[in-house]
């Protein structure tokens, strides 16, 4: 799983694969909008099968938060 988000964040960020991991801040690290995360959703919906409620996605503010949410789901 960890890696199927690296891949999609590496995609949409242009960072290395392996310069991503899950302590990673999504807007000061990795540089992503409020519009960014909107659409990392979108491909994370996809991707997983599963439906992200808009208020959750302001709550990510990692990349390891994200890992938890399609764990739990």
């Amino acid at each position: 799983m960890l890696e199927k988000l690296k891949a999609i964040l590496s995609k949409n960020t242009g960072l290395q694969i392996n310069e991503i991991n899950e302590s990673l801040n999504l807007k000061s690290d990795l540089g992503l909008s409020s519009f960014d995360l909107a659409e990392l959703a979108c491909i994370v919906e996809e991707e997983f099968d599963i439906e992200i409620p808009n208020r959750a996605i302001n709550t990510f503010k990692t990349v390891g938060d994200v890992i938890k949410f399609i764990e739990k789901k």
